[in-house]
């Protein structure tokens, strides 16, 4: 499976000609056309939080094709009839060729303390997690996963106990646009602690083959 990073939390996967992506933002627009993304067979969205779902983007994406577009309850309720399938935590459903399995873990908090809105990470093929703003879960363990490295309660020590709670071997990290952070530094210091780690810190537009 071929992963592409995109701005923040973005992330294009592409295996036997089809092509799912998860979280299309608002930090994609000014840096890349809908055209660079397409064509797409699918979309999944974490949350609703402006940074992972930008529905000027997401209907350029669709190009009036008949694309499911993928969200947990809570997104669905702000964006309506923007999201064609509404999942639940645990469910697993086939999409755009990709088996999925949804699973919801807490965003981490804001600055102000304020309410966090619903979060679903989903597991795709039994080899990659994309966790949204998420940073704590059990139960999954995976061979790759997406760790958001920046955000408003994301600490270095944050992001190493998510990758061994997950158990995973590789690592993209991701959600480092809005608040800057360096990935290669992460690469360091993730590598300097445990040399079997792959921190692939892809820049926006690179791509990874994964298991």
């Amino acid at each position: 499976m071929k992963v592409t990073k995109y701005p923040q939390s973005c992330l294009l996967l592409e295996k036997d000609n089809k092509r799912l992506v998860i979280d299309p933002g608002s930090l994609v627009s000014p840096a890349y056309k809908a055209s660079d993304l397409l064509p797409i067979d699918g979309v999944l969205i974490t949350h609703e939080h402006s940074d992972h779902i930008d529905p000027d983007l997401i209907n350029s994406l669709l190009a009036d094709k008949l694309v499911p577009v993928v969200g947990n309850e809570n997104t669905s309720k702000v964006f309506n009839s923007m999201i064609t399938k509404v999942i639940r935590d645990g469910e697993e459903f086939d999409l755009a060729g990709f088996h999925i399995q949804a699973r919801e873990l807490l965003h981490v908090a804001s600055v102000d303390g304020s309410p966090v809105p619903q979060n679903t990470g989903y597991v795709v093929n039994g080899v990659f997690f994309h966790p949204g703003d998420g940073i704590n879960i059990e139960g999954v363990e995976i061979e790759t996963a997406a760790a958001p490295i920046a955000g408003p309660d994301i600490s270095p020590r944050d992001v190493y106990n998510f990758i061994k709670q997950v158990g995973c071997k590789t690592v993209i990290p991701i959600h480092y646009d809005y608040y800057p952070a360096d990935p290669r530094f992460y690469a360091k210091l993730l590598n300097g602690i445990d040399n079997s780690l792959n921190v692939v810190a892809l820049a926006n537009g690179e791509s990874v083959e994964v298991l």
